[in-house]
């Protein structure tokens, strides 16, 4: 499967910026200078964080707690659907679940079903349904939320945007 990565300048900032936790981990390691995202509004879902706290390294999940609490206008909204196991209450909304399982069942084609496909999927059907841009250095994921309409980007996007 070919993999259109190129999305027209008009689709990104729709409404702000939902990073992906890989995000997190790219701003860590490339050693990116925060306050470069001063002025851009950043959403996160308790996912992302969820995700920050599982990592096995001590030393390495503090340092993406730092980064992560450390995001300017870093807002965290509800996911847009709730899965039993994963969801927190209060966290996230009840929904009828149709793009949630449309997306979630074509990523698992897509990439094998990597463990964390639950996950990916509630975040980006989080910024589709808010109207948000998905930020994300995944090819698979950006490829499925961008299959189903929304708008997705990557980091460098985000800091050369004005």
């Amino acid at each position: 499967m070919t993999v259109a990565i190129h999305v027209s300048l008009e689709r990104f900032h729709m409404g702000g910026y939902m990073f992906d936790t890989v995000i997190f981990n790219s701003i860590l390691d490339s050693d990116i200078d925060i306050a470069l995202l001063n002025g851009r509004e950043c959403f996160a879902t308790h996912i992302q964080y969820d995700e920050i706290l599982a990592t096995p390294d001590a030393t390495r999940r503090s340092q993406l707690e730092e980064v992560f609490s450390l995001i300017p206008q870093l807002t965290q909204l509800p996911t847009e659907s709730f899965v039993i196991g994963v969801s927190r209450l209060g966290e996230s909304r009840l929904s009828d679940g149709i793009l949630y399982s449309k997306m979630r069942s074509r990523l698992n084609e897509v990439n094998k079903r990597k463990r964390n496909n639950l996950q990916d999927i509630l975040i980006a059907e989080t910024a589709m349904k808010t109207n948000i841009t998905l930020v994300t250095h995944d090819k698979d994921l950006f490829a499925i939320i961008t299959e189903f309409g929304g708008a997705a980007c990557n980091l460098w996007c985000v800091l050369k945007s004005s």
